[in-house]
């Protein structure tokens, strides 16, 4: 396991995870965004398919996030809908606004592929979690079966 207060990026692999928070955000390119912090669920270390991630990394929090860009506008609005219907909204659900968003998707359990990335900060290389739009997925295992 790892050591107490390791940030280290948690192993690729397929997770169970509870949607802690999700923020909207600005990156310094002037770039709009909406990060999601998610908690990797805990009590699911029997599950076979689990045991190398949830059984080993349960409790531990992580980032991702979906950008918008300049180039391509809608692309976060089509995420954002893959997002909601993994975690169990209707595909036609229209949100007025951000916080119906975040207040329908807070505390639901979602399936998600954890990939890396490399990203550059002050000059900096860094291995960070990344969940690509399409490797969302409604969760396999119920809150209440846990």
């Amino acid at each position: 396991l790892p050591e107490a207060n390791n940030y280290d990026a948690l192993p690729t692999g397929t997770y169970e995870v509870i949607i802690k928070d999700i923020v909207e955000k600005q990156a310094t390119t002037g770039n709009s965004g909406i990060r999601f912090q998610l908690e990797v669920r805990r009590g699911l270390d029997q599950e076979e398919d689990l045991d190398n991630t949830n059984g080993k990394y349960a409790g531990r929090v992580f980032f991702t996030a979906v950008w918008n860009s300049e180039k391509n506008p809608e692309y976060r609005f089509t995420t954002l809908n893959a997002i909601a219907v993994a975690a169990g909204a209707s595909n036609k659900r229209v949100y007025t606004n951000f916080d119906e968003f975040k207040e329908e998707l807070l505390l639901k359990a979602v399936r998600v592929n954890l990939t890396h990335d490399i990203s550059t900060f002050q000059g900096e290389d860094r291995v960070q979690e990344t969940i690509a739009p399409w490797d969302w997925e409604p969760t396999q295992v119920l809150l209440e079966d846990v």
